[in-house]
């Protein structure tokens, strides 16, 4: 396996294209908001640290992942990747399909928001489900909405299993945090 298609073609491959890039965002977030906020507890800072580095990944992933690509081939190799983004020029799949054919990608489009849920109510003061969901559910639509935008495909299976990983993880979250309390 050579390095090239390690890094630009597997799964593990785009997370290590992220990184950098999320982590960055998260620390200059963290720096602000440490030097900012002196009554939160530092837990809960660095959770939203967290949370804020989860979020860039993400966007990252499902959004600039072809930009990623393209930056990361420059960097390293100092050549024209011969890869474009299709502004513009992305695929609309309005019809949910997932529940026929059970893949990967479907369960990859589960686990992605899985952290969601989790993450969003320890970075708050006060965690609620109804908030937590909602978020999720604006973020998983605004995600999609721009897909388009970058050359990829608004899918309405995605939007479906985002959710439901959002709802099922914020549910489990937030029993767990009432048993807990009690």
């Amino acid at each position: 396996m050579t390095f090239q298609y390690f890094f630009f073609d597997t799964y593990v491959g785009y997370f290590l294209q992220v990184l950098p890039f999320a982590l960055v965002v998260s620390a200059i977030y963290g720096f602000i908001r440490f030097k900012t906020d002196k009554e939160t507890p530092i837990g809960r800072k660095l959770l939203s640290c967290t949370f804020v580095c989860y979020m860039t990944g993400l966007v990252c992933l499902v959004v600039g992942l072809d930009l990623m690509n393209i930056f990361w081939y420059k960097l390293f190799y100092h050549m024209d990747p011969g890869r474009t983004i299709g502004w513009f020029g992305g695929a609309f799949d309005l019809v949910p399909d997932f529940f026929n054919h059970i893949s990967g990608e479907t369960i990859g489009n589960f686990l992605m928001f899985l952290p969601f849920g989790v993450l969003l109510p320890l970075s708050q003061k006060y965690p609620a489900w109804k908030k937590t969901v909602l978020c999720g559910l604006l973020t998983v639509v605004i995600i999609e909405v721009l897909q388009p935008i970058f050359g990829r495909a608004f899918d309405m299976n995605d939007i479906i299993l985002n959710s439901l990983g959002i709802v099922v993880s914020t549910s489990i979250f937030i029993g767990v945090n009432k048993a807990f309390k009690r």
